[in-house]
């Protein structure tokens, strides 16, 4: 059986459809106001991530744990009614005895620490061995191959010939194009 109101205000996980998590934690906080007039907390954990595409950085959002959604209350078993009627909510996870699962306070604390560092993280499309133009800086226009990358430093070992002798320029994520030529 659902849960009556809880004294403190605890957290749970709400199970809804991929890339729905945004709508419908803003779908359940409306309701929750409209028919309970009771605010919530709704938490998403994200992280930037920049991608390089032709040389120029992109930034987007990518969500941590995707089809989750979690949820500070006092009445789970208000919002587990609206979960059953919003279109993209699946349910609130519960344990073997159908208990809606209360979030650990350390679980809380670490999805909160991911969400306030927003760690930003950088996706590469340049593999090893592939051959790159160079797009900035005084080797602009030289063509290369891929010698080493170091996402954790955005930078990259390009192998270039500079007057028939091959040499390696340090270089910038940002600095260098996929040649396709």
């Amino acid at each position: 059986m659902i849960t009556t109101e809880a004294k403190t205000k605890q957290w749970y996980t709400i199970k809804v459809q991929n890339n729905r998590e945004k709508s419908v934690s803003e779908r359940l906080k409306s309701e929750m106001i409209r028919e309970f007039n009771e605010e919530v907390n709704f938490l998403i954990p994200t992280q930037g991530i920049i991608s390089v595409k032709d040389g120029k950085k992109v930034q987007k959002e990518q969500i941590l744990y995707p089809g989750y959604i979690f949820v500070e209350t006092r009445t789970i078993d208000k919002i587990a009614h609206l979960v059953k009627t919003t279109n993209g909510a699946t349910n609130v996870l519960r344990d073997n005895k159908g208990t809606p699962i209360i979030l650990k306070q350390s679980e809380v604390e670490r999805m909160f620490g991911e969400k306030e560092a927003n760690k930003v993280s950088l996706e590469t499309s340049f593999v090893l061995g592939e051959k790159v133009e160079i797009v900035n800086g005084p080797f602009a226009k030289f063509k290369g191959e891929v010698e080493s990358i170091d996402i954790d430093k955005n930078k990259v070992k390009v192998e270039v010939l500079i007057f028939g002798r091959a040499t390696f320029v340090d270089l910038t994520l940002e600095d260098i194009t996929k040649y396709n030529g």
